[in-house]
């Protein structure tokens, strides 16, 4: 066997080395997404290459530790499926330290935090300057940004919050310690937009008692993006914080150019964006971004202890496996999509004697009335597009019933507004949708509108409120 192996065979083999080195090498040297998307097989090698840089994983000697972490992992499966990095990110008290235990750990926390910048960049962001992709989704990261600046502001007891029927948005200010002042949107033909001169008057008010204002910029349509400009503006006059709940506004140009305007215009400290909605990753991570380098390390330096690296494994892996030529085709298909979206909706709603919701901002969600649905029908609706695999797109009924969120209480929670109004189905396109999926959603949008009003029309007749109890004759035990 030994003598088959000759001369070019070992110069094929050491050719393979060198270029598997070469590729690893170069991508730690830029630090940036390459162009062209990886295979699998470069991937399991560069977590492979990864994982080897951990005490751990040594493979001249066995390990021998002594301390109370040590990267030890029981079950071979769980060993396996994190790709053997299981030290984290981080160390004590900051997110972004080098933890010499875990060298291969702390490169790839080092990558994504270059990824995420240069995507953004890459998105025409260009008012981040730095960016720290953080362990836990939105809410907790915005939290972690109100946390971060709490010395800043040592009387600060308040955080304006611009209404957006969320519950985790609002939640993070509770959590960091704050007492939300509440700011509701006001209508301007279909839109709900910025209500400035509230927002103004309450900053003149409370001043040094406001950590922060939390605006908005993603959101289900009716409601518009905030005008992060003013409100940028509002926070430079009176020296406060800026902080923007852009979970997945990376999808809207509009967003996008709100954003960086807000930084010209005034102040914006942070803005905070979800992997998931973005990247097409699994639950659980966040891009915190910033507008100064020394912002996100302040932030890295707040968070407590040691964190979970499978976040920003599962981001780094999938910007490599598609390189930024597919990435940047991710978004402009959604944009292409967003506009199929808003003319089959369109003409859907005209066949049917309904109208879509005038919301030119909003690039990412659309709003169609249900006045030809019974108010108490229209809950059913929802839970029956759910049932036929419509999932995502909410039916909002106006209501009158007080909802509560923790200690504060909210009139028609889920409609952004206080107002009354006749009811809507709200839907988004998000990136990852393709047109196929797209038009199976109208065929089967249409064929349940059109069974649901059927039956709705004949118990009507029947003088009846009750549907047959079989959930594909519509029962009305179907809920959301």
């Amino acid at each position: 066997m030994r003598d088959a192996f000759g001369r070019s065979e070992n110069e094929y083999s050491r050719l393979v080395a060198k270029t598997n080195n070469k590729m690893l090498n170069q991508l730690w040297e830029k630090k940036k997404i390459p162009e062209e998307a990886w295979t699998d097989h470069s991937l399991e090698l560069f977590l492979a290459w990864l994982a080897s840089h951990d005490t751990n994983n040594r493979m001249d000697m066995n390990p021998l530790g002594a301390g109370e972490r040590e990267g030890r992992v029981k079950s071979a499966f769980v060993r396996r499926l994190h790709c053997n990095l299981s030290h984290g990110i981080g160390r004590s008290g900051n997110l972004c330290e080098i933890q010499p235990k875990a060298l291969g750990s702390s490169m790839l926390n080092c990558l994504a935090n270059e990824f995420a910048l240069h995507s953004l960049h890459t998105l025409g962001l260009t008012c981040a300057r730095g960016a720290l992709v953080v362990p836990v989704a939105t809410g907790m990261a915005l939290m972690l940004c109100m946390g971060s600046w709490r010395k800043a502001r040592p009387n600060a007891k308040y955080v304006v919050w611009l209404r957006v029927d969320q519950k985790s948005c609002f939640k993070s200010i509770l959590t960091a310690g704050y007492e939300p002042l509440v700011v509701d949107p006001i209508r301007v033909g279909d839109a709900l937009v910025t209500d400035i001169e509230r927002l103004n008057a309450l900053v003149e008010e409370k001043g040094e008692e406001i950590l922060c204002v939390l605006s908005t910029t993603s959101a289900f349509a009716p409601r518009a993006p905030d005008d992060i400009e003013a409100i940028a503006a509002i926070c430079r006059t009176h020296d406060i914080f800026h902080l923007v709940n852009n979970a997945y506004g990376l999808q809207s140009t509009e967003c996008i150019r709100r954003l960086n305007n807000a930084k010209n215009s005034g102040r914006m400290d942070a803005f905070v964006q979800s992997l998931d909605k973005n990247f097409q990753v699994p639950v659980g991570g966040a891009i915190i971004a910033t507008t100064k380098q020394s912002q996100a390390a302040s932030i890295a330096q707040f968070y407590p202890g040691r964190a979970s690296c499978v976040p920003s494994r599962d981001f780094v892996l999938t910007c490599l496996s598609q390189g930024i030529r597919s990435l940047l085709e991710g978004f402009e298909d959604q944009h292409r999509l967003f506009e199929k979206m808003r003319r089959k909706l369109r003409a859907f709603a005209d066949e049917i004697g309904e109208n879509v919701y005038d919301v030119p901002d909003n690039k990412i969600s659309l709003a169609m009335t249900l006045s030809t649905i019974p108010p108490e029908k229209q809950t059913l609706f929802g839970s029956i597009l759910f049932s036929r695999g419509i999932t995502g797109a909410r039916v909002v009924m106006s209501t009158t019933k007080v909802s509560r969120v923790e200690n504060y209480e909210f009139l028609n929670f889920g409609s952004h507004t206080n107002e009354q109004h006749g009811g809507y189905l709200a839907m988004a396109c998000g990136v990852g949708m393709i047109d196929g999926e797209l038009d199976e959603l109208f065929t089967r949008l249409s064929s349940t509108y059109l069974r649901f009003i059927h039956k709705v029309t004949h118990s009507a007749k029947a003088h009846s409120t009750s549907f047959d109890v079989d959930r594909d004759e519509f029962s009305e035990t179907d809920k959301d």
